[in-house]
């Protein structure tokens, strides 16, 4: 098993943009991606220009997986000139 949290950063005025391609983007996981145990976005309670993804997968490999699929790749084209960079991902180990 595997988890990550990845943070948004996003650029001022563009906080609706992303936060709707990534409503989107966790519903295309949710039905398409069946290795994915968890897939939640969320905003920072004080600061709605960050964004917060929490993922959990079956094994690394379904990581590398996502990461190539038709969704995600089409995710990141429609943020990326709404964000400040790429994602911030710290990888997390389960503790069980």
């Amino acid at each position: 098993m595997i988890g990550l949290v990845a943070v948004l950063k996003v650029k001022p005025g563009m906080e609706e943009k992303v936060a709707e391609a990534t409503v989107m983007m966790a519903e295309a996981v949710r039905k398409e991606e069946k290795e994915c145990l968890l897939y939640d976005p969320f905003v920072a309670a004080d600061n709605p220009s960050e964004l917060y993804i929490l993922e959990k997968y079956t094994r690394p490999e379904a990581l590398d997986e996502h990461r190539k699929l038709p969704h995600y790749l089409a995710f990141r084209e429609a943020i990326k000139d709404a964000v400040t960079g790429p994602p911030q991902v710290t990888m997390l180990k389960a503790l069980e």
